[in-house]
């Protein structure tokens, strides 16, 4: 696994990239476009894209797929994870050049839905090079804790959380803390992007807005 400091997520030829929201998807901010081109250049040229709505809804990520359409993304299609038969969610993802976990309010479902087939074609996919794009609740589903579940675990014992500029998420980061005192927290505003890519490169995007946050058993090893 590549490892910075604290941070240490899996290992692949790909880029995770952590997103605060689509919360400006429909005024299309300059800072949000930033983050949505940095990520599409680091597609292989002709891949398409993949996008799991599971958290969501279809016509959220058929806007965002309008959107990057105008931006000159390739091809994108949506994956129904929860629904489709294993072999088709298996080649959706297996030959995308981005997937992207797409935002909305059931992070739990999103999570339920990414293990076997899906789970087996997002890992070929990071694997071999495509870039893993997490927005929102898609992006704290890679991290190791989410309230009431386990995450994938894409970035080792980490909490993500995005838009952390809300109080009310600062303070369910520090409840999940709390309740994981070995872990650390990764919290993302909402027009902002962490980017850990397959050589040990962390890059903040759009705003820069990135805190990490240590819980109380790293913290007393810091100091002993």
């Amino acid at each position: 696994m590549p490892q910075v400091n604290i941070l240490r997520w899996r290992d692949g030829r790909g880029w995770l990239v952590l997103a605060g929201s689509n919360a400006q998807l429909d005024d299309r901010e300059e800072v949000e476009l930033e983050v949505q081109a940095q990520a599409l250049a680091r597609i292989a040229y002709g891949e398409p894209i993949a996008y799991i709505w599971a958290a969501g809804d279809a016509d959220t990520a058929d806007r965002h797929l309008a959107l990057l359409d105008e931006m000159g993304a390739p091809t994108g299609y949506l994956v129904d994870v929860v629904t489709e038969d294993d072999a088709t969610i298996r080649a959706q993802l297996d030959e995308a050049g981005m997937i992207i976990l797409g935002d909305g309010h059931a992070v739990e479902t999103l999570r339920a839905a990414l293990s076997g087939a899906a789970l087996e074609g997002m890992k070929a996919a990071y694997a071999r090079g495509a870039v893993i794009l997490g927005i929102g609740a898609g992006a704290a589903a890679l991290g190791s804790f989410l309230e009431g579940a386990r995450g994938l675990g894409w970035v080792e014992n980490a909490i993500i959380m995005p838009n952390y500029e809300l109080p009310e998420r600062a303070a369910a980061l520090r409840r999940l803390l709390a309740a994981h005192p070995s872990a650390y927290g990764i919290g993302i505003g909402s027009r902002s992007a962490l980017a850990l890519g397959a050589q040990g490169q962390v890059e903040l995007w759009g705003e820069r807005q990135v805190t990490i946050l240590l819980g109380s058993a790293l913290r007393t090893s810091d100091q002993a």
